[in-house]
């Protein structure tokens, strides 16, 4: 199991480092109760991760029974698309950065997100996971990798699960740490956070994506052995 955790581990990681969600758990930190809004945006974020890898993951595991060699070629092909999607995109926020000393614009649920209650915390945490253009294509990379990869049931489940921790560590680090030290000492900390990442949108976003292109293009190549 663990090889394969250890293959999907760049994935999980960029959907942790993307920084709209990280902004989005800062400003819910922000709010007048950080850790009851912190637990529904968590919630629905991981329940909407768990589902999505898993269904992939069973969809490619049904499919791989059946036509192995054919389900190996289509789990290359995705991280060959995925890469080359990614590589894309890299080039598109490049040339969308801002001019220095211009700050960026400021993503939209960024003056709303304070303002909603916990059923509207839940469903942003599930959006914030999946309806993003570069995580839910690192979802239909992982899960296919971890369907294909031959696991026995409950290892399958494991590294799904193992998967959903790791890419959730930006969201319930935060969260645990303001449980523990409390608003008030944390406000200041998230404040200086929140300002950074707001700044530097568009540069994590290059490095993350240029650094996974490169990765998934590689790993895709092995469509060509």
């Amino acid at each position: 199991m663990w090889p394969v955790v250890g293959a999907v581990l760049p994935q999980a990681m960029a959907i942790a480092l993307s920084p709209v969600p990280m902004v989005c758990i800062v400003l819910v930190l922000l709010s007048a109760r950080p850790v009851r809004a912190g637990v529904c945006f968590a919630a629905g974020w991981l329940v909407a991760l768990a589902v999505a890898v898993g269904l992939v993951a069973w969809l490619t595991d049904a499919a791989a029974e059946d036509h192995e060699e054919a389900a190996r070629d289509g789990i290359d092909l995705v991280q060959l698309a995925v890469g080359l999607l990614f590589a894309g995109l890299a080039v598109r926020y490049w040339r969308k950065r801002p001019a220095p000393g211009v700050p960026p614009p400021r993503p939209a649920i960024v003056d709303r997100i304070a303002t909603l209650a916990a059923p509207g915390l839940v469903l942003t945490g599930a959006a914030a996971a999946l309806a993003n253009l570069k995580n839910l294509p690192l979802v239909v990379s992982a899960g296919s990798y971890l369907g294909g990869a031959g696991l026995a049931p409950g290892s399958a489940v494991g590294a799904v699960a193992v998967f959903v921790a790791a890419a959730s560590l930006t969201v319930l680090v935060p969260l645990l740490a303001v449980a523990v030290t409390g608003a008030e000492r944390s406000t200041q900390a998230l404040k200086n956070l929140e300002t950074w990442l707001l700044a530097n949108l568009n540069t994590i976003t290059v490095v993350i994506l240029v650094a996974l292109a490169s990765v998934l293009i590689g790993r895709g190549l092995d469509l060509l052995r």
